[in-house]
């Protein structure tokens, strides 16, 4: 932003924005190419303005000149409320802007700024839900060219928590690479499934560096802009999307126009005369030492929520304690447990346009019930027709929005034929292809269907293949199981304790893995044995190459 304030003299230079659940602003991860396109290359436009702009502003004529959205100074540190924030939410939103408030992170503790951001928004009448209203933004930002006091990556993750309960909303990050570095430290963990919001200023056709290896979703290139209606210089920013997605985003239905803000009161409703009907959903009790598929999604979905935990499928200390830090800041009693309580703060509605591990868990338990889709976090078309599949075969609304009552279906695996994934395995050790292939999904693990059978795995077989995509961070695909044409024998592919992992592309990876950290054992054939133990499984790796070709790994757990 680059605003100094005429209150503190702060210079803004990067902002977190918070979105509504599944607010889904396009967010990339990996290793994309810093890209190289011209903000005019992006059609949906907006704007942020607080008490600095010249009052009054003409909203209409802004929005009649082809802007669509606005950010608005709403609040600063725990005390200050900008004087001109409820008129001009008002005005932009009557105007058909859509619009939302944005807090300057300052002096305090995280909890306590979210506190005061949440009431000052409030009482203009914002809550993050009536049409028009897009996320909320919490502007993170050097003073003086210094780090604001005390703040960190936890501080942030209570913030950003603070506000997601208020609001029912993920975080959205506007920030710079140069304030990730250095007042963060380069621990962006409670950014991590947060879109971005960044600024790049007077540089050409470059766009914004990525933070933490992800990439902008709303670039604001110029400080000196130009827009109708404002008097003076203005903040303008791009939108890496349609319109029609920032209007679904904004809770718009086509040809609907934005209301005003609501009553603005802070008092919650009185309570109904009758009280509601007691919820009969189900959901699996979740405590240090359960395993399996239940586990891999509360992980997910407490990653989501900026919890520091690895989605493994492995209910131990460490989610036992995100799980207690997550139940905290809900106000639940923190007790490392997840019940029904905890599975109901920790559910986000995702839809198309949602990206993070929220989508990832919704992903892996669609692919769970035969839905051939990528667990990638990115809601696209597939997701949502995988969705609306299991809403049909589940008696629910087939809208493709997975809200509370399709979480609870997909979790609870009601009306299907999905053994629970954390009952102990048969008395024999073996799964079905079903539960293999929901394992390996909620995992990120690929297994062709069609090319490879997993029916009769055991249960440590598949146990320890995501144990070993967990210690080597590699990228696995599984090309052989439990289908005929193996060797036979007591620890065999048809007795499933084997199978075979690509080596080309990004088998390489597990290659070098096994290679430099297993420890190497006596030879069968030509071939070289290593082996070594995982999670407490036994693995022994054998790179074959077979007359045939289809080199690969053949690995046996035991």
């Amino acid at each position: 932003m680059r605003i100094i304030s005429k209150k503190t003299g702060l210079q803004a230079g990067a902002m977190v924005a918070v979105a509504a659940a599944g607010f889904g602003l396009i967010s990339y991860s990996g290793n994309e190419q810093a890209q190289a396109n011209s903000p005019a290359a992006y059609g949906v436009k907006g704007f942020d303005t607080s008490h600095h702009n010249s009052h009054p502003i003409q909203w209409s004529a802004a929005a009649r000149a082809g802007y669509s959205f606005v950010f608005q100074k709403a609040t600063q540190g725990t005390g200050y409320r900008d004087p001109q924030f409820a008129g001009d939410f008002a005005g932009a939103s009557r105007a058909g802007l859509m619009a939302a408030p944005y807090h300057f992170y300052d002096t305090g503790s995280g909890a306590a700024q979210a506190d005061h951001f949440i009431r000052t928004a409030r009482a203009a009448g914002y809550d993050g839900k009536r049409p028009g209203q897009l996320p909320p933004v919490v502007d993170l930002e050097k003073i003086r060219g210094r780090c604001p006091a005390g703040v960190n990556n936890t501080q942030i993750a209570a913030f950003l928590a603070r506000a997601r309960q208020a609001f029912g909303v993920n975080p959205i990050v506007y920030t710079s690479k140069d304030f990730a570095d250095t007042c963060l430290r380069g621990n962006t963990g409670a950014l991590a499934n947060s879109p971005l919001w960044q600024p790049r200023y007077g540089s050409g056709t470059r766009e914004p560096a990525p933070v933490g290896g992800r990439y902008w979703s709303i670039w604001q290139y110029t400080e000196n802009g130009t827009v109708p209606g404002l008097r003076g210089k203005a903040d303008i920013n791009v939108y890496k999307g349609t319109l029609t997605q920032l209007r679904a985003l904004a809770h718009l239905s086509p040809g609907q126009t934005p209301t005003g803000p609501g009553t603005g009161s802070t008092t919650p409703p009185a309570p109904p005369t009758t009280p509601p009907a007691p919820s009969t959903a189900v959901w699996p009790l979740l405590k240090n030492g359960t395993r399996g598929v239940n586990v891999t999604t509360a992980q997910h979905l407490l990653a989501a929520a900026g919890q520091s935990v690895t989605a493994d499928g492995i209910y131990g200390p460490n989610t036992q304690n995100a799980t207690a830090a997550f139940q905290r800041s809900h106000g639940l009693t923190a007790d490392g447990i997840i019940g029904p309580n905890t599975w109901n703060k920790l559910t986000q509605t995702v839809h198309t346009g949602s990206s993070g591990s929220a989508v990832k868990a919704a992903q892996a338990r669609l692919a769970g019930y035969g839905n051939r889709i990528a667990v990638d976090g990115a809601f696209g078309p597939a997701t949502r027709n995988a969705a609306m599949a299991f809403q049909r075969s589940h008696g629910l609304t087939a809208d493709g929005i997975i809200g509370p009552k399709t979480w609870n279906k997909l979790v609870n695996g009601t009306k299907t034929t999905q053994p629970a994934p954390t009952q102990p395995a048969p008395a024999n050790g073996r799964l079905t292809q079903r539960q293999a292939l929901t394992q390996l999904a909620a995992a990120g693990i690929k297994a062709p269907v069609g090319r490879t059978s997993l029916g009769g795995v055991r249960a440590r077989t598949i146990q320890g293949v995501i144990a070993l995509k967990k210690a080597s961070g590699c990228t696995i695909t599984i090309t052989g199981g439990t289908e005929s044409g193996h060797s036979a024998g007591p620890r065999s592919h048809a007795n499933g304790y084997k199978l075979d992992l690509r080596t080309r592309d990004e088998g390489r990876c597990v290659t070098n893995w096994i290679k430099t950290t297993q420890r190497k054992g006596a030879p069968r054939g030509n071939n070289a044995r290593w082996h070594g133990t995982l999670n407490g499984i036994s693995a022994e790796y054998v790179y074959e190459t077979p007359r045939s070709g289809g080199v690969h790994w053949d690995i046996t757990f035991i």
